[in-house]
């Protein structure tokens, strides 16, 4: 019986754990997306600015479409774990900053 409550405990932590990345990055994702939005679709094409939440939105309905699984990487599960994770957080901080410099180039 005690094997049972460490297998739930340990699923209870990475649920957990999983959770208190995810949000954060869907934050941060429509964060970027609703700036970025704002600097070209909303002057090039006259739509409306997208609020962080809607840009969630818009995010994960294009992501469920777009998305292609996970590559053939050859590194070890612990080291891609880790370069995905810092792949999450630093590609729409990347974008973002490519998005800038394109912003100026267009201003």
């Amino acid at each position: 019986m005690p094997e049972i409550l460490v297998s739930v405990g340990v699923f209870v932590v990475v649920f957990i754990g999983i959770g208190a990345l995810l949000v954060p990055l869907a934050i941060l994702r429509g964060w970027v997306l609703s700036i970025l939005w704002g600097w070209f679709m909303v002057p090039v094409f006259g739509l409306p600015a997208l609020g962080i939440a809607q840009a969630i939105g818009v995010g994960l309905v294009v992501t469920t479409f777009t998305h292609t699984g996970s590559s053939n990487c050859q590194k070890s599960k612990d080291h891609k774990a880790w370069h995905d994770l810092i792949g999450a957080f630093a590609g729409p901080l990347i974008g973002l900053g490519i998005g800038y410099v394109v912003r100026r180039f267009i201003a």
